[in-house]
């Protein structure tokens, strides 16, 4: 690398100065250009002007450079001497050629090329052709040429009325081939899908998605913005999709370059991170007020998910445990309301982070804080001391403040409500419910404040029926009468929070290896003991001012051991290699063979024209190990699968991984599960299916897919 960059200043040295002081080029290299050019009339129409070739010709071994040349050289340039009232419009280039002189990538042509110059009356004229009686045109025509060394050259023309000849003319029509297509005719064979920015391990990437017939078959792309910024000699054609690797630092608000395909080439371009075109399963379409409402209904649904069960007997048991007295109902509403405002506050800052974190560039997706091993430590940290307080271990009472309000609030534990409504946000965020998978998709494709607003939604949707049996309690009459079974039940509650422990442990192995457990047991011994400590230290009829400072020592301490023990992410247990060329793979005990997902995998079973289940899943994702046991895992499911022309994928989300973010939102989702069946390979007829899917409706859309 370093030679390339060191071989790249030595000629962008010498292109200066041999521009600079070109006397001293002409003694030098005895004015030799190694190139040769003429102008020719292709045709002069009343419709679009006058039409010039530009033909010029290379010796052997010598080559001129593209409009954009690349990260050496200069472009061909032409200057008109026209009369008044004639404006000649930019050079059009035909697609060029790629030249790699010592690691130094250029875009040009060589032994022969035709660029066109156009030339129009300046204004609005019904008749846009060229008067005769204003030739002969002259023009002065510039270009560098390059070899082992490269020479500036330049020629003075002229260009007669006449047009040219059948062989001129043949020529002319061979480039005119080769232009670009504009993008106002493309007519629906080309649309760009989305362009957005990714990061890998090398850096940061633009990825520009297309769709139509002619996206089939990608064969070379060329940039024309930024020109510079970007890793020419990394750009990369997947499939559908064109990866250009950028330099660091740089990250373009657009981009325009000319891809080629096997039948055409086309000029494209549009603002990164911005859809244009079409596409069945590039987006989620509809209005604003139903995507809310489909957020608020996913709200409430997330009460019910797997993932929120573990918590869902403490917020039950939040609702029972006031008195039928009036005073009773009054810390109920008030509880249920700081447990709104929990999950409202839990939500807002999940809002703040995906702000955050779209703006620096980042893909994310619903759930990718769990991605993290350093947040997967923290949540279950957090979770075992919820649970620790429940066995009894110790007791947090909030400071008393004045008034009706502050008596309610200590009676029963503001900060305890406060908290649940935070653990069950954690714990609702890594699965997705009916209704909230489209909403999301739809909000992750808006601006950062609908985001906000859809976030604001789903918490408001996932604390309302707490907040109206809490308002409403003879709803809950057929729940039995507070007694002693409530200690008990809140002990119970203790193990299934240190069971939800365990299942964190089981992520934080898959992100972080056995290094990873082990330095997550020792933060919760260290905890446990922490607490146990200042419990006791701290406990009931301790005094204010004791309270602050001990907790204050402890909290600063276990954040201190927290830290230090935070696993290196850098450390995941996963061959990135071995998946990115599509080589990993595993048989279930139905005897199903899975592969693990990579755009490599995906682009040759799609040109195998093969049926393609993708299942989206996490090891953090509870209802996605429910739907694998309850849907995959059946006999029917398995047998269809396994079918001649099936191939089973499977895209694990448990780590960040920007290529699975980028196809989730591709089919308009942005967390997982998700189940999709690309039928015969053919992407825009893609089948996404519900959040939550039944045996039944798997197999009717593998059905619907093989017809």
């Amino acid at each position: 690398m370093m030679m390339r960059w060191i071989t790249l200043l030595f000629i962008s040295l010498f292109l200066f100065f041999s521009t600079a002081f070109s006397p001293v080029r002409a003694s030098v290299f005895g004015g030799q250009s190694h190139v040769s050019a003429d102008l020719f009339v292709v045709d002069n129409s009343s419709e679009d002007g006058l039409l010039v070739a530009v033909h010029m010709t290379m010796e052997p071994g010598w080559h001129v450079y593209w409009q954009n040349p690349g990260e050496a050289g200069m472009p061909v340039e032409i200057e008109w001497e026209l009369p008044e009232g004639l404006k000649a419009l930019p050079l059009e280039f035909p697609v060029p050629e790629r030249f790699d002189a010592g690691g130094v990538i250029g875009f040009g042509y060589k032994d022969e090329v035709v660029l066109f110059s156009r030339i129009v009356p300046d204004g609005e004229l019904s008749d846009r052709s060229v008067d005769r009686a204003v030739f002969p045109l002259k023009a002065k025509l510039s270009w560098l040429s390059c070899k082992e060394v490269c020479v500036p050259g330049s020629d003075s023309l002229q260009l007669q009325p006449d047009k040219a000849d059948a062989v001129q003319q043949a020529l002319a029509g061979t480039f005119r081939k080769r232009i670009p297509r504009a993008m106002e005719t493309y007519d629906g064979d080309l649309t760009i899908e989305r362009i957005g920015h990714r990061k890998g391990d090398s850096g940061g990437y633009l990825e520009i998605v297309f769709a139509g017939a002619a996206a089939l078959g990608l064969k070379d792309f060329f940039p024309l913005f930024p020109e510079k910024g970007v890793k020419l000699d990394g750009i990369t054609l997947t499939g559908k999709s064109v990866t250009v690797p950028l330099l660091e630092g740089s990250l373009p608000e657009k981009v325009e370059g000319v891809v080629v395909t096997e039948t055409a080439s086309y000029v494209v371009g549009g603002m990164v991170g911005k859809q244009s075109g079409t596409s069945a399963v590039s987006s989620v379409s509809g209005s604003l007020p139903l995507m809310l409402v489909f957020a608020f209904f996913g709200g409430m649904l997330l009460n019910v998910m797997p993932c929120v069960l573990p918590v869902l007997g403490l917020k039950v048991f939040s609702l029972i445990g006031p008195d039928a007295s009036e005073s009773g109902r009054r810390t109920g509403r008030f509880l249920s309301m700081v447990f709104a405002a929990g999950v409202m506050f839990s939500f807002w800052v999940l809002a703040g982070f995906v702000w955050i974190l779209q703006g620096m560039g980042a893909q994310i997706g619903w759930g990718f804080q769990f991605q993290s091993p350093a947040f997967v430590m923290f949540i279950a940290a957090v979770v075992f001391a919820f649970g620790l307080n429940l066995f009894g271990l110790f007791e947090f009472d909030a400071p008393v403040v004045s008034g009706r309000v502050g008596k309610v609030a200590t009676h029963h534990g503001s900060l305890g409500a406060f908290v649940s409504g935070v653990l069950a946000t954690t714990l609702a965020t890594p699965c997705t419910a009916p209704f909230l998978g489209t909403a999301l998709g739809f909000a992750f494709a808006q601006p950062s404040w609908v985001v906000f607003l859809f976030f604001t939604i789903i918490a408001v949707g996932m604390a309302f029926p707490y907040v109206i049996l809490a308002w409403h309690p003879s709803w809950l009459k057929f729940l039995p009468k507070p007694g002693h079974w409530m200690y008990i039940f809140k002990q119970l509650m203790g193990f299934v929070l240190v069971g939800v422990v365990v299942w964190l442990a089981s992520i934080l192995n898959a992100q972080s290896g056995g290094d990873g457990v082990l330095r997550l047991f020792m933060l919760l011994l260290i905890l446990a003991f922490a607490l146990w400590l200042f419990g006791n230290i701290a406990g009931h009829g301790a005094s204010f001012q004791k309270k602050l400072m001990t907790w204050g020592i402890g909290l600063l301490a276990v954040i201190g051991v927290y830290f230090f023990l935070i696993p290196d992410e850098t450390s995941v247990k996963r061959d990135v290699g071995a998946a990115a060329e599509g080589n990993q793979s595993y048989i279930d005990k139905n005897g199903l063979v899975w592969r693990d997902f990579s755009p490599v995998l995906l682009d040759a079973l799609m040109q195998e024209k093969k049926t393609v289940f993708l299942e989206f899943t996490a090891d953090w994702c509870l209802t996605c190990k429910v739907l694998e046991a309850s849907v995959l895992s059946n006999r029917s499911v398995s047998d269809a699968l396994q079918r001649p022309g099936v191939a089973a994928v499977k895209a694990d989300w448990t780590t960040r991984d920007d290529a699975v973010t980028a196809l989730l939102q591709r089919f308009g989702r942005s967390g997982v599960p998700l189940f999709v069946i690309i039928p015969q390979g053919d992407m825009e007829r893609a089948i996404v299916l519900p959040e939550v899917v039944t045996v039944d409706m798997l197999l009717s859309a593998l059905r619907e897919a093989q017809a």
